[in-house]
């Protein structure tokens, strides 16, 4: 099995993070279509995979998008869902950030990231199933080689304003994560 499920920590058990990742996704625009739609069906962070560095960026978005949700502050976006991809970016623009970060019409790549919460528990397997169901494209491991296989260094450099971005390193890392961050805390 290829889902991912984690634990955060300092988050309550019951919002347990499922994440699965596909490659040479051939039906984005159809998945799209029903994020977009609202079909409560398909609630899920679809990230395009190709603007994420390492399983940390993408953790750190998560975090900070639950964090939000636990805490009551007023989420910017519509669910705890959307608020994951608005978090991975590095200004307020939210709909700048939907255009670089989640899914887009020729997404090739794609990260999905379902939360489970004490109204809604999910469990993994029905994540998997569901996606497996919908998803036309190849499912992968979500760890460091794979992310960083898919993603579109010129593009990363682009979106986070970095020049020479050509490979991870842990000050690539350091500086996505910071940009991040600081954009939530300003």
């Amino acid at each position: 099995m290829a889902i991912h499920t984690i634990q955060l920590q300092n988050i309550p058990v019951a919002h347990e993070v499922h994440i699965v990742s596909f490659k040479d996704v051939e039906n984005a625009s159809f998945l799209r279509e029903q994020l977009l739609g609202g079909n409560a069906e398909f609630e899920y962070a679809f990230v395009d995979a190709s603007t994420i560095v390492s399983t940390a960026h993408i953790l750190v978005a998560v975090h900070q998008a639950v964090h939000k949700l636990l805490v009551n502050e007023k989420l910017r976006t519509r669910n705890v869902h959307s608020e994951i991809v608005f978090s991975l970016s590095p200004n307020n623009n939210i709909t700048e950030a939907f255009r670089r970060f989640g899914i887009g019409e020729n997404t090739k790549s794609l990260l999905c990231v379902k939360i489970s919460s004490p109204e809604k528990t999910i469990s993994a397997a029905e994540v998997e199933k569901h996606l497996m169901e919908s998803v036309k494209g190849t499912q992968m491991e979500f760890n460091e080689s794979t992310i960083a296989a898919e993603t579109d260094w010129a593009n990363v450099g682009k979106c986070y304003k970095m020049k020479g971005c050509k490979e991870i390193s842990k000050e690539v890392e350091l500086e996505v994560l910071g940009k991040m961050v600081m954009r939530s805390v300003g």
